[in-house]
């Protein structure tokens, strides 16, 4: 059974964490290219990718349950989380809030924006988005080094 949950959780994330750190890049471009919808699809996008890596960890939760090996108390298993719950909330809150608010300028706009606040907005958006891509990097490298395990 634990070899079951493990593959689920590793396929699950595989599935769904990529295009969760990817989609936020993709409303950059659009932000570029002054495309107010494709903004905001881009931002209901990496929402929704987001929430459904909360399936990928509900079945790292089970695969943990399942292992005589690792715990729960381990601290790389505690940053990881730690560090997940982060990206987490900032992909299904923070990014797509922003992008709301930049698709929405922009449709009001009929996509003209200052060249000024343009790029701030977009400077927003990749920072938030390089957070994203940090956090859930480092989640991925402690899930497959599990140092000390």
């Amino acid at each position: 059974m634990h070899t079951l949950l493990s593959v689920m959780h590793v396929l699950l994330a595989v599935v769904f964490v990529g295009p969760a750190m990817l989609m936020p890049w993709l409303g950059e471009r659009a932000l570029r290219e002054r495309d107010g919808d494709r903004v905001h699809r881009a931002g209901r996008r990496c929402m929704a990718f987001n929430a459904l890596t909360l399936v990928a960890a509900l079945f790292g939760v089970l695969t943990m349950m399942t292992s005589e090996r690792y715990s729960f108390a381990d601290p790389w298993v505690i940053i990881a989380s730690t560090l997940y719950a982060v990206a987490v909330v900032n992909g299904m809150a923070v990014v797509p809030g922003v992008l709301a608010r930049i698709g929405k300028e922009l449709q009001d706009a009929h996509g003209t924006m200052d060249g000024e606040l343009l790029e701030q907005h977009r400077g927003r958006l990749l920072a938030l988005s390089g957070l994203n891509l940090v956090f859930y990097g480092v989640v991925v490298i402690l899930m497959a080094w599990r140092p000390g395990g």
